[in-house]
């Protein structure tokens, strides 16, 4: 008779199942994928004009989605914004699917440190309050998959014994 928590999937291996920590973990790491995912409607930085003055704020929407501004100028600065909606998107469904595997930890490093460099190198400067935020909620998530993936190691070394 199996174990109610780990089911068999046709052969004799059991399907690990993740530990109390590690659920902890992926659903901690999903809500702040999601509240990054909200933060690209914040400003990301300020517009400065050609005399130096400050003439307003830029969302990483307005990247993506302005008509006559930045996108439509500046292709990089398209993608740069569609990596920023994008990428935690991305991560915030590998950490609701994906209750098994290491390979949501490696899509939230990329995305935390993909994100990170496109904020610092995009704003310089010029960041705004919603830049500031998002790298802080990337170095959080950047910290937090260090701690998956220990937890992951720990779980098999464990089921090992």
């Amino acid at each position: 008779m199996s174990h109610p928590l780990r089911p068999y999937s046709g052969g004799t291996e059991p399907i690990p199942v993740e530990s109390p920590s590690e659920r902890k973990i992926r659903i901690f790491l999903a809500v702040m994928f999601f509240i990054q995912t909200f933060t690209t409607t914040l400003p990301f930085m300020y517009h400065v004009n050609d005399d130096g003055l400050t003439d307003g704020e830029i969302s990483a929407m307005q990247f993506l989605l302005q008509g006559n501004g930045i996108a439509s100028d500046n292709f990089v600065m398209a993608i740069y914004g569609l990596l920023l909606v994008m990428l935690p998107l991305a991560s915030f469904f590998f950490f609701i699917f994906d209750k098994r595997s290491k390979v949501k930890y490696i899509a939230s490093a990329v995305c935390s440190v993909v994100c990170a460099v496109i904020v610092t190198f995009t704003c310089g400067r010029s960041i705004s309050y919603g830049g500031v935020l998002t790298l802080i909620i990337n170095v959080i998530t950047l910290f937090m998959t260090s701690q998956g993936v220990q937890a992951v190691s720990i779980r098999r070394a464990k089921e090992n014994r």
